[in-house]
């Protein structure tokens, strides 16, 4: 079992503004319940938390997060493999990435992840003029909404989807393609649908 990250407060159990968000990489072996850390190398993430982590062909993946020392939410995507104890960061082709952020769910299925939802900042300087529509708001002056998008990622991709991906990059007129073909094309490209928190629910 593999455990990356987490947020952990300088003086121990007490909750401080004192966080640390640790971006070493450690492993518990159940045939002797111990706990070792793995000395990686190469592009290692910095520390974060609400990440998604999974596996796919025996190395592990691991996706977005939120560190609230450095103020940032991600969207990068990273692999480690642990035979070469090497972690590189990917860079999927199609669309571009998710916006950045925190608690969102990845499942695998066969050979594609699917992830859907997370919360996302938007700094309220974008909501000045709206501000009866602002649900939740933390210290760093931010709105954070609840996502309900929902993004493929592909580890071996179709001949179907590679061209659907060069119709995107090239921008190529598709009013010509056969309707289902113009429907996959749209759901293939479509920007994210956002939706702002409902009252009640929490920034955690």
């Amino acid at each position: 079992m593999y455990v990356f990250g987490g947020r952990f407060d300088r003086i121990g159990p007490q909750q401080t503004t004192q966080n640390i968000y640790d971006d070493r990489l450690y492993v518990f072996n159940p045939d002797d319940a111990s706990w070792s850390l793995i000395t990686a190398n190469r592009e290692i993430p910095c520390g974060r938390r609400s990440h998604s982590a999974f596996v796919h062909h025996g190395k592990l993946y691991m996706f977005s997060g939120y560190n609230n020392v450095m103020g940032l939410h991600f969207n990068g995507l990273y692999e480690f493999n642990p035979l070469t104890l090497l972690w590189r960061r990917i860079k999927p082709h199609g669309i571009s990435n998710p916006v950045p952020r925190r608690r969102q769910c990845c499942l695998v299925i066969d050979d594609r992840m699917y992830m859907f939802g997370g919360t996302s900042p938007i700094s309220t300087s974008t909501f000045a003029n709206h501000s009866h529509e602002m649900q939740d708001v933390d210290a760093r002056r931010t709105i954070l909404y609840d996502q309900s998008d929902l993004y493929v990622l592909d580890f071996t991709p179709t001949l179907r989807t590679l061209c659907l991906f060069l119709l995107a990059q090239r921008k190529i007129n598709v009013n010509i393609l056969p309707k289902k073909l113009h429907q996959e094309y749209q759901l293939f490209t479509q920007s994210n649908i956002i939706r702002q928190r409902s009252t009640g629910e929490t920034s955690g």
